[in-house]
């Protein structure tokens, strides 16, 4: 179904939000649009009992996509890249990969721990790889490729340096 086919104007507006910002979460939505929270919470619920979206809790954090758009693994990537530390981390390994946990936190300037406890995390998610005492970025193309799409949607000075690397990177 497509936005078209919403009939109510908030419900469009919620579900092309999503559309466009895959992986935001409610309050991400709240400042996006000028919609009362309330009503965004309800018109959510209609959506996703329509099918028309889905829900996954991160953290925190419930998340949302249109479904079908996006499949799972990107749906783990997008979540992490949603979030600033993680993502700094990842731009940091793609355009330096093979660092140290040292060479990380001294350039990304956080605790030792809290980078470890993140680096864990996206471990976990298995967006990073750790070989030999050194951090990588596992599939760094499909990381790229999200990076490059949802580009607006970070907003983030970090991205936008990255996307013209990477894409300058492609070019030769």
């Amino acid at each position: 179904m497509s936005s078209a086919e919403i009939e109510l104007e908030p419900r469009k507006k919620i579900y092309e939000s999503i559309r466009e910002n895959p992986g935001a979460h409610l309050r991400q939505l709240d400042r996006m649009l000028e919609i009362p929270l309330g009503t965004i919470r309800y018109h959510l619920r209609v959506l996703d009992k329509r099918s028309l979206i889905v829900s996954r809790k991160e953290g925190k954090y419930k998340r949302f996509y249109v479904r079908g758009d996006i499949d799972s693994s990107d749906k783990d990537r997008l979540a992490a890249l949603r979030k600033e530390l993680p993502r700094t981390i990842i731009l940091f390994l793609m355009e330096y990969p093979g660092c140290t946990h040292k060479e990380i936190s001294e350039v990304i300037d956080v605790a030792p721990s809290t980078l470890s406890y993140h680096l864990k995390n996206l471990r976990e998610k298995n967006m990073v790889t750790y070989e030999k005492n050194q951090y990588c970025v596992k599939d760094e193309e499909a990381v790229a490729d999200l990076l490059i799409q949802y580009r607006r949607t970070f907003l983030d000075n970090l991205v936008d340096r990255f996307v013209r690397m990477w894409t300058k990177r492609e070019e030769k």
